[in-house]
């Protein structure tokens, strides 16, 4: 019945490939301050796994994204995918980034590296967001899926998962990439009482994912004063003398106060993520002559502030602002010969006066004090050697003039024209020269001919 029976056996091989246990770690990338710094951001994702299974042919292990990642809230826009990279990773071997994209699936294997698929088992992925400063990342969470697939297909050849999320969380932040220095204003000419606004610009680059509301204020009503001339008292100058304007970007010229005030309404979010802004501070010749007069510093305090309220992120510095003027004096005279003529019977009998206006001008930054004195005790004739004494002469002021006084008799010691006098800047004073009528006797008799002697004016601190 079973004549001529042929039988044959065979083996049933079972390859099986079990899986990492585990679910797959999902992307996810956070842009802070230090990687907006740094350029770039990276996390590698593990649990991921592949199964060669048998009869496939080499694979490459391919990811697609489902969409561009999509603000989790609030109405930002879309973050490209084709901002982000991956890259397989497998011990110590690595193939190159990939682009994502989200019309075409990348391979993240190249063919060299597929060999090493055959023996299937775990891997991991390196997200990547290269190149930060070409893009200007707004604060937030955006997020969307990426699938995993195969480029070849095998008999129970897989890869696990095959979809995972990308998220990238965007930090609100504004931080100072170049912070605003102190500044100081030096008064160390007079062309800054005259004609010359003094002033200071402040530059500083503020680091920002969100948008930023500038402001600055002063934390004193008052400017605290140190270092002036002895005695002086402190001139209680208001900050509101100080003026500040926003150059860039350009804005309104404010007074310097206490109270908040807005610089910059809603500096956007550019790409880089780093906003510059300079800040004028400056003070008139007019208000610097009427507030800053006496030599001194003149010192407050500011807080410059940078916020967005939603979502919160605030950057403050506290800068230290200080006006020095210098100890500055200047004394002209309008004329540097003056001429008392006696030519008639009258001069000799009234006396001769002469009035100069704006003879003395001066200017100095503490009290000061205005001497005068005779280089010698007498007018020489130069052709005869004939002298008369100079203290005939009489120095004093012009009527009208105040805050001068009168030298009733010229001598070689210096005498105090003008005592105490208060700091100005371009004071004139008007000073009359004269020989009074009872002193023309000593002109009598003397040769004709021109008497001449130097006067000195000196001018000192009080």
């Amino acid at each position: 019945m079973w004549k001529n029976r042929m039988i044959r056996s065979c083996w049933l091989i079972l390859f099986l490939w079990s899986s990492v246990a585990g679910h797959a770690q999902n992307g996810q990338l956070t842009i802070n301050e230090t990687a907006l710094i740094d350029g770039s951001v990276s996390m590698t994702a593990s649990g991921y796994n592949y199964n060669p299974g048998i009869l496939a042919l080499l694979p490459n292990i391919m990811v697609k994204g489902n969409g561009d990642l999509n603000p989790v809230s609030g109405t930002n826009s879309a973050l490209p995918l084709s901002k982000f990279t991956a890259m397989y990773v497998r011990g110590a071997n690595h193939d190159n980034a990939i682009t994502l994209s989200t019309t075409t699936a990348q391979s993240m294997t190249s063919e060299l590296l597929s060999l090493l698929l055959l023996s299937g088992g775990p891997f991991t992925v390196k997200y990547e967001a290269p190149g930060l400063s070409a893009t200007a990342w707004k604060a937030g969470t955006y997020s969307n899926t990426l699938a995993f697939s195969l480029s070849a297909i095998g008999i129970g050849s897989a890869v696990t998962p095959t979809q995972a999320t990308l998220t990238v969380t965007v930090d609100p932040l504004i931080t100072a990439s170049s912070a605003p220095g102190n500044m100081a204003l030096v008064v160390n000419d007079l062309k800054y009482f005259r004609n010359t606004t003094l002033e200071i610009n402040n530059a500083f680059t503020l680091r920002h994912t969100v948008p930023v509301q500038l402001t600055l204020a002063a934390n004193t009503a008052q400017l605290a004063f140190a270092n002036g001339y002895s005695g002086v008292a402190d001139p209680q100058t208001g900050v509101g003398k100080i003026q500040l304007q926003m150059t860039t970007p350009a804005g309104s010229i404010l007074p310097l106060t206490t109270t908040s005030q807005q610089l910059v309404a809603n500096a956007p979010v550019p790409v880089g993520n780093k906003t510059n802004f300079t800040t004028r501070f400056f003070i008139s010749p007019s208000d610097l002559k009427t507030a800053f007069i006496n030599k001194g510093d003149y010192s407050t305090t500011l807080t410059l502030q940078g916020t967005n309220t939603s979502p919160a992120a605030t950057y403050s510095k506290v800068l230290n602002l200080v006006v020095t003027v210098n100890d500055l004096s200047e004394f002209n005279l309008s004329a540097t010969g003056v001429t008392l003529p006696f030519q008639t019977a009258a001069d000799y009998k009234n006396g001769v006066a002469l009035d100069l206006t704006n003879h003395l001008q001066v200017s100095k930054t503490t009290p000061y004090d205005i001497s005068v004195k005779a280089q010698t005790s007498d007018l020489t004739n130069g052709a005869s050697g004939a002298t008369v004494p100079v203290n005939i002469l009489e120095l004093g002021p012009v009527a009208g003039q105040s805050g001068v006084n009168t030298i009733s008799a010229l001598s070689t010691t210096d005498q105090l024209l003008v005592s105490g006098a208060l700091p100005a800047v371009d004071r004139y004073l008007n000073i009359r020269y004269r020989i009074p009528p009872s002193r023309t006797q000593y002109l009598i008799n003397k040769p004709a001919g021109i008497y001449t002697a130097v006067i000195n004016y000196t001018l000192t601190a009080h």
